[in-house]
């Protein structure tokens, strides 16, 4: 009887069920399902998960600049993944560009124009900051703002949104 089992047609929820359930309940899982929660919509959207390896997971992104600023707020995100889930698997983050994307990227003629040490005009600063202040995500907006004040030469380090007091010029 077990060789006519073999031969019964099974459906295929029934075939994948415990695959599934491996799938959905280790590690890997966990740690995808985490960085989508813990990066917040917006950031999941531009980003794809790529891999889970011994605690690190590796995120690709759709741009330099993205790879940039979510190293920078890594720890945050890191925290937030804690919070979310206490034995979160997840230990580090790596963010890489996507390739198509890194071949596509160019140097702003803005920044080809720019010489080594030469700060940003305070009007070019003003309309950063009120471009920078319609951006709905807040950490983002504060990640934006501090690169505002960096680039400007703001070394004060007051409230996002005040003007520069100590601008180069």
């Amino acid at each position: 009887m077990s060789d006519r089992r073999r031969r019964d047609p099974r459906r295929l929820g029934e075939i994948l069920a415990p695959a599934v359930s491996r799938l959905t309940s280790g590690d890997n899982a966990r740690a995808y399902a985490l960085w989508a929660r813990a990066a917040g919509e917006q950031v999941a959207r531009t980003t794809t998960v790529r891999a889970f390896s011994r605690g690190v997971l590796t995120v690709e992104c759709e741009s330099s600049v993205w790879a940039n600023e979510l190293s920078y707020l890594s720890r945050e995100i890191l925290a937030r993944m804690s919070e979310m889930d206490p034995g979160s698997p997840v230990r580090n983050l790596r963010f890489r560009v996507h390739r198509g994307a890194a071949a596509q990227e160019e140097t702003p003629a803005a920044a080809k124009k720019s010489k080594h040490g030469e700060s940003l005009r305070p009007e070019d600063v003003a309309a950063a900051r009120e471009a920078a202040g319609g951006v709905a995500d807040e950490r983002l907006r504060t990640a934006i703002e501090a690169a505002l004040r960096a680039a400007s030469g703001d070394t004060g380090g007051g409230p996002p949104g005040e003007p520069d007091r100590h601008l180069k010029k």
